[in-house]
């Protein structure tokens, strides 16, 4: 018909290709009741914990409460109580700093929200998939290949980036969060590096040395060569830090370009036994092992008089 406009279609973009600006992006993925019944079953039949951490005594800042409960980001959380749309045993409160309690009521908009079971899960990320849960973003991201096996809303615990694959946790523990992937307390976590050259004992000996990121020196706690070649090198590398990119621009202060980057551990926690792209969750004894771990080494630190950065409320 004359002067009809096509039909306009959203191809997938390219890895290496700009999103145009207006771009839907993929928005929330989508997942049936039957997945998330049967995703809660999956973990309801596992000795996974189903309580978080001890929690402060004083209570839970409001806006973190319901940030954890999934109403929303923290600062979406922070609007709402400010805008008067939260009410706490029955009394609007518009201070986001309120301390929750065990036994207080809480209403969002006039719904009651209801406390969600926590959830701790090894997940093995494919290299091309994003840690980003934004739905304006275009490409692969994690929460479209796990938001139909988990009962709610789960996050990841620090970041691999798009081009890395290996062990991610996911949870929506926020204190168990920050007690692995925090610089404070130093949990280790072990990656395989691969690459395209035959490196010498003084190439290993000034990756050993570390180097200088965004300000702060990175000295891995410890460099191996795991197998060599006349064209190649994989290394195993452990690091206690959690800055952006750090391996690959340790590895390029030292002309090293990488072939691929891998996370193996975290902790004494592995990804042997699960595929890429396949989860499981974590068992109680697993989760409580990396926090005795999280909080060993901050207590080492301490006596060692390294005074760890005050932990923001």
């Amino acid at each position: 018909m004359a002067g009809k406009k096509p039909k306009q279609t959203i191809r997938p973009m390219g890895r290496n290709k700009k999103v145009p600006a207006g771009h839907p992006g993929r928005g929330k993925p989508k997942v049936r009741a039957s997945a998330r019944k049967n995703a809660f079953g999956l973990v309801a039949g596992t000795n996974s914990p189903s309580e978080g951490l001890a929690a402060d005594p004083r209570g839970i800042r409001l806006n973190k409460w319901l940030a954890d409960q999934g109403v929303g980001s923290r600062r979406k959380c922070d609007a709402l109580v400010q805008e008067g749309m939260v009410d706490v045993n029955g009394k609007v409160v518009v201070a986001p700093g309120y301390r929750v309690q065990d036994e207080d009521s809480i209403k969002v908009e006039g719904r009651l929200i209801q406390r969600v079971r926590r959830l701790y899960y090894i997940f093995y990320k494919p290299k091309g998939v994003l840690c980003t849960n934004d739905p304006r973003e275009s490409r692969p991201r994690v929460a479209d290949m796990v938001d139909h096996l988990v009962p709610s809303r789960v996050f990841p615990v620090g970041r691999l980036d798009e081009d890395s694959e290996g062990l991610l946790l996911l949870t929506n523990d926020g204190e168990f969060s920050n007690l692995v992937c925090h610089p404070r307390y130093g949990v280790p976590k072990t990656y395989t590096v691969l690459v395209m050259k035959s490196v010498s004992g003084s190439q290993l000996s000034d990756l050993r040395k570390g180097a200088w990121i965004d300000g702060q020196k990175v000295v891995p706690e410890q460099v191996r060569i795991s197998r060599k070649t006349r064209s190649s090198t994989l290394f195993e590398i452990v690091l206690r830090e959690g800055r952006n990119r750090e391996i690959r621009r340790l590895f390029a202060r030292n002309e090293m370009p990488l072939k691929t980057l891998k996370r193996v551990r975290i902790g004494s926690l592995g990804v042997k036994g699960i595929s890429r792209g396949g989860l499981r969750p974590l068992t109680k004894q697993e989760r409580d092992e990396l926090v005795e771990i999280a909080l060993q080494d901050s207590s080492e630190k301490k006596a060692e008089g390294k005074r760890p950065l005050k932990r923001k409320r």
